[in-house]
């Protein structure tokens, strides 16, 4: 008999529209469930200051975001895409998000962030300084998409994980690397110092 929990069911309704609106344009780089349930319980820790979303995609990750942002915390996401932007701006109607068009360094001046989810590779992997720059002291990061090394094809094994060795090896981070399925990963780190 297996037993089902709603902390692993449940998905809010914006999610699930946000999730057709993916689907309909073809679009499969959204969170995943896992991810986005991560995401509303850390974002639920955020009582003020602002959230940025690098990557918003057609606004799954932002949905969860919003799914339990508090009341005066302010959230920005960014994508490069004018069409996503569009079709995301059309679809979800919050007063505490800004959708913006452009590279993610251009919201850099409006932090530092409480809170960064990160699922844009550029991001993640050639401008990692500049996104640890952005973070608050006791802000936090949440970068998804990595794959657990006990699952990496053959041509990765032995070789040096670069965006791995930056986040997982900060000085002024306090980081974990979290399985959320048995072949994806996310780092989730925390800023200890300047």
């Amino acid at each position: 008999m297996s037993t089902s929990y709603r902390s692993n069911t449940f998905i809010p309704e914006m999610v699930h529209v946000c999730k057709t609106l993916a689907e309909k344009n073809e679009f499969y780089h959204s969170c995943s469930d896992e991810v986005g349930r991560l995401l509303a319980v850390l974002v639920g820790q955020v009582s003020d200051g602002k959230i940025l979303e690098i990557g918003t995609g057609l606004g799954v990750g932002s949905s969860w975001i919003l799914s339990t942002i508090a009341p005066i915390v302010q959230f920005i996401s960014i994508d490069n895409s004018t069409e996503k932007i569009r079709l995301t701006r059309k679809t979800i109607k919050h007063n505490q998000v800004e959708f913006v068009e452009g590279d993610w360094k251009e919201v850099i001046n409006r932090g530092p962030f409480k809170f960064v989810f990160v699922d844009a590779e550029v991001a993640k992997k050639d401008e990692c300084e500049e996104l640890f720059n952005i973070l608050d002291i006791g802000g936090m990061l949440l970068i998804d998409d990595f794959t657990p090394q006990e699952h990496w094809p053959e041509e990765w094994r032995g070789k040096p994980d670069l965006v791995r060795e930056f986040w997982l090896n900060h000085p002024s981070l306090s980081t974990i690397e979290v399985n959320l399925t048995e072949k994806s990963s996310a780092i989730i780190g925390t800023r200890t110092t300047l």
